[in-house]
């Protein structure tokens, strides 16, 4: 196992990075959606700025008529800015030396506890982009449902709010919504309801066990990306009783994503990455001995630099409280 020597007798662990690395960026995966929504851009700066073309003049149509002997006509266009900070994320865990009573022992106690703190990072951003883009004001436009609206009332029409989603999102930019994120239990709420079935009965045909599929879902959305969030969290205090909720509540997310090129791409959300001087990849893990060498301890300490911004607003559109 090759280590690399920084300062106070750390080491950053490259294969324990290249193994958090790979977790962090599992996405679904691990049931986590909200880094494939916001996908990460390696950036040069821990802060630094980012413009947005003004849509009123990237969507008008000018006269592009030209006289003999004149010049083409100027197309006017502007620009607003925002400004990202890829503030540090870390967590850490020890464990005693005691339980390394051998290479494979040491190599399976680190990997472990690699995978644990690096879990809690990942289930940590994705809490944060799920709270940032689950509340209708934050993003371009959305509806609270209630009463007989909610998706598991029979009453319900889920295909009519989809649909007023997308004509938001085409109407207010060109574009068309291409991902659904729905949490775990909207998406089985949705698999089974009968109005959904009763329009791919004859057409498509359900899923053997009777349930649709997340692509029957997409296709009658008419949304070629549906993920599912599977995370869960613990919301009680530490040491208090367990109360686990959905990392993502009961929603139903509409967006139009694109990989990123650079900064320059049309996109709801972006994860500004930043890689300081010294660090080997963007996450790195480290492991260092107890400053109390009669402890007989060692820590393992993972860390990334990033910031989760929205970045074009009328490209989400939120449906909460489905259920």
């Amino acid at each position: 196992m090759s280590t690399y020597l920084i300062d106070g007798g750390s080491h950053i662990d490259r294969p324990l990075s290249n193994l958090a690395i790979k977790a962090f960026d599992g996405g679904n995966e691990a049931g986590m959606v909200g880094q494939l929504l916001f996908p990460p851009v390696q950036v040069g700066k821990q802060s630094d700025s980012y413009y947005t073309i003004d849509k009123g003049y990237w969507l008008r149509v000018p006269d592009t008529s030209r006289a003999p002997k004149t010049p083409s006509k100027v197309a006017e266009w502007a620009v607003s800015s925002d400004r990202y900070f890829a503030r540090n994320w870390a967590q850490r865990t020890d464990y005693a030396m005691e339980t390394i009573t051998n290479a494979d022992e040491a190599i399976r106690v680190r990997e472990s506890s690699a995978m644990f703190i690096t879990e809690l990072l990942m289930r940590d951003k994705e809490l944060r982009i799920a709270n940032m883009v689950s509340s209708v004001s934050n993003v371009g436009s959305g509806v609270v449902l209630a009463g007989n609206a909610k998706w598991g009332d029979p009453g319900s029409d889920p295909i009519s709010d989809v649909k007023s989603g997308m004509a938001f999102i085409r109407q207010n930019t060109g574009l068309m919504a291409n991902t659904l994120i729905l949490d775990y239990d909207t998406a089985a709420v949705l698999r089974d309801l009968a109005v959904l079935r009763d329009y791919v009965k004859y057409t498509q045909g359900p899923t053997p066990n009777g349930a649709l599929s997340e692509a029957q879902l997409g296709n009658i959305f008419g949304v070629p990306n549906v993920w599912v969030s599977q995370g869960i969290y613990n919301k009680a205090a530490e040491g208090a009783t367990p109360v686990v909720k959905n990392i993502w509540g009961n929603v139903a997310i509409l967006a139009h994503v694109r990989p990123p090129n650079g900064i320059r791409t049309a996109t709801a959300g972006l994860s500004f990455r930043w890689q300081p001087e010294g660090f080997p990849a963007p996450m790195v893990v480290e492991r260092y001995p107890h400053p109390d060498p009669s402890v007989k301890a060692e820590y393992v300490d993972a860390q990334y630099f990033q910031d989760e911004k929205i970045v074009a607003r009328d490209l989400i559109y939120t449906i909460t409280d489905t259920l």
